[in-house]
């Protein structure tokens, strides 16, 4: 399964250039979502707006799973590259069921607090990690976006 290009939701751009996400000191997470979930329009912007997240339960929290990242030099001294470590969900207690996309959010107070960053498609069909195996979201050799 190849995962596509993570793509930066259009309000997000905006909300680096003004500092509401903050890539120097924002708690970023990490979230799943269906098939059937919206997280592939570009134009949301706040974390209540995606439907049809993964449900709780199994080894999976709807509060997401916290991102470690950092910026690095990119293949030249102009590029400053946006990475993070890899991602792990174990299912335990049963199966972590029909996940599709996977979310990078701000955390915040509340939903509509948590501004989106960027969105990949995991598979073309969703997929489901059976009780005892593991899912790992690594980022791309590129990361997860670079600026040049």
């Amino acid at each position: 399964m190849a995962a596509s290009a993570w793509v930066i939701y259009n309000e997000a751009k905006k909300y680096l250039l003004t500092g509401d996400i903050d890539l120097n000191a924002a708690t970023l997470k990490l979230g799943l979502y269906t098939s059937a979930s919206n997280a592939a329009t570009a134009t949301l912007s706040v974390h209540s707006e995606i439907t049809n997240e993964v449900t709780e339960g199994n080894g999976y929290s709807s509060s997401g799973k916290a991102l470690t990242y950092t910026w690095t030099v990119g293949a030249s001294a102009s590029e400053m590259r946006f990475d993070a470590t890899a991602v792990i969900w174990t299912a335990t207690g049963g199966s972590i069921a029909n996940i599709k996309y996977a979310v990078i959010f701000q955390q915040g107070a509340s939903a509509g607090a948590r501004k989106l960053l960027c969105y990949s498609q995991l598979t073309t069909a969703q997929f489901t990690v059976t009780i005892g195996n593991t899912l790992t979201l690594s980022t791309p050799a590129n990361g997860i976006f670079e600026l040049n």
